[in-house]
């Protein structure tokens, strides 16, 4: 099954490659669409979904939507909105002067036009940090790094659609700027007035150990996101912070009036787990776990554990299909067999829903690609299945089989098709 809606040519047609995002971010006539698009089949249907609430799972739009335009800009943000996602997502990471942005990379060479800059060819460099996802050193060559460029050097790139997919879009190609954390959020809220209905917003905080580095204290970016997302109406903070080290941080003081329009839920994410705790103990913003390389995490003690901070756990898809054991030993990541059994083993693929609602933890695996693009499943890179895991022939059988499981969230890419699979779900 394939969907291919190519819906956002009137925003791309607009935004001039010299127009800026806050020009377009601010001004509510350039696209003023007023239709309805809840797909909330709870309302019309009485089928009783899986899910802890017991509601239908809620899509989440993977960097916007990234199947049809570049990813994490305006044009992605609003073909999301248009698909009717649910929430919408972006990565943050911290420019040298101290600014917010949006970006999945901590560098920008792969998805800008920076390589073409000569003024910037300056900053390219390496860097080594922490990997969130193991904890482990990661290494980087030859890039230019959202750390060491300022946002005004930062404001002259141009966003490109990722290399390496050819069936996706090429034309929106050099449109769209990099997006401030703010501009994002005045996106949202703009899309809820004009669109009259509300999206969730999702901001993941990208490498803190990297982005706090020279910087005044140890949690200097989670406090500068924390003090954003607190101005736009999102959060209310419950712990003390250190306001006084951002003074510098100039948030605009006029908010479009939201009339009659309600703010979507708030949702934190990190695969920092430290971030992570600090995060839900100083705002009353659920926390989303990413863990994808934590053996200790997917057994009943480490679930308790994720339990005392976070509100969700977002695992890699396959850790739902193949099992933990099966996904670590393809996946070359190693393990202490004791603590594993003092912790109570690995939970099992098709129990780890259940075993995580117990606790009072959503499930929100990721990432559900379109169906150009191969699943990324063990089973089919080894081309073989067990007969106890999943190994879908097509989106369908993958989305249906998360579906029965009873996640509460996905990760998705191609939402039109995401959302067409979970409406046929819930009509059956």
């Amino acid at each position: 099954m394939f969907i291919n809606t190519s819906l956002l040519v009137v925003v791309a047609g607009t935004a001039a490659a010299n127009t800026t995002t806050t020009d377009i971010a601010a001004d509510s006539s350039v696209v003023d669409f007023h239709v309805p698009l809840s797909t909330d089949l709870d309302s019309t249907n009485p089928v009783k979904w899986n899910t802890l609430s017991g509601k239908m799972p809620q899509l989440v739009g993977h960097r916007g939507e990234k199947s049809f335009m570049p990813e994490h800009t305006l044009g992605s943000y609003w073909q999301a909105a248009l698909e009717g996602v649910d929430f919408i997502e972006p990565d943050l990471g911290l420019t040298k002067d101290g600014h917010l942005v949006v970006n999945h990379n901590e560098f920008l060479g792969q998805n800008t036009d920076v390589a073409r800059i000569p003024e910037l060819a300056y900053l390219r460099t390496n860097k080594t940090w922490i990997d969130d996802t193991d904890g482990k050193p990661v290494t980087v060559v030859d890039e230019w790094f959202i750390g060491d460029m300022t946002l005004e050097q930062i404001k002259k790139l141009r966003v490109n659609q990722a290399s390496g997919y050819p069936w996706r879009p090429q034309h929106f190609n050099g449109y769209f700027e990099v997006l401030t954390f703010e501009e994002y959020l005045q996106i949202v809220r703009n899309l809820t007035i004009d669109l009259g209905r509300s999206f969730g917003v999702i901001p993941e905080l990208k490498s803190p150990s990297l982005y706090n580095r020279d910087r005044p204290y140890q949690r200097y970016f989670e406090d500068r996101a924390i003090l954003t997302l607190e101005h736009y109406g999102w959060a209310n903070i419950t712990k003390w912070i250190n306001r006084d080290q951002h003074q510098d941080l100039n948030l605009s003081p006029n908010l479009r009036p939201l009339g009659n329009a309600t703010l979507g839920p708030s949702v934190w994410q990190s695969f920092d787990l430290d971030c992570a705790r600090y995060l839900s103990q100083h705002t009353n913003v659920p926390v989303v776990a990413l863990v994808e390389r934590l053996p200790w995490a997917f057994t009943p003690k480490g679930l308790d554990r994720i339990s005392e901070f976070a509100k969700i756990l977002s695992p890699w898809k396959d850790l739902f299909a193949a099992g933990p054991q099966a996904f670590f030993q393809a996946n070359n990541v190693t393990w202490d067999s004791a603590e594993i059994q003092k912790m109570g083993g690995f939970v099992d693929a098709k129990s780890l829903v259940q075993e995580a609602h117990k606790r009072g933890i959503e499930l929100s695996p990721y990432t559900f690609y379109d169906s150009h693009q191969d699943m990324g499943y063990i089973c089919k890179k080894q081309k073989q299945a067990n007969s106890n895991s999943l190994c879908p022939g097509d989106r369908k059988q993958e989305l249906f089989y998360f579906f029965d499981l009873g996640v509460d969230y996905l990760f998705v890419e191609n939402i039109v098709e995401a959302s067409s699979l979970r409406q046929e779900y819930g009509s059956k």
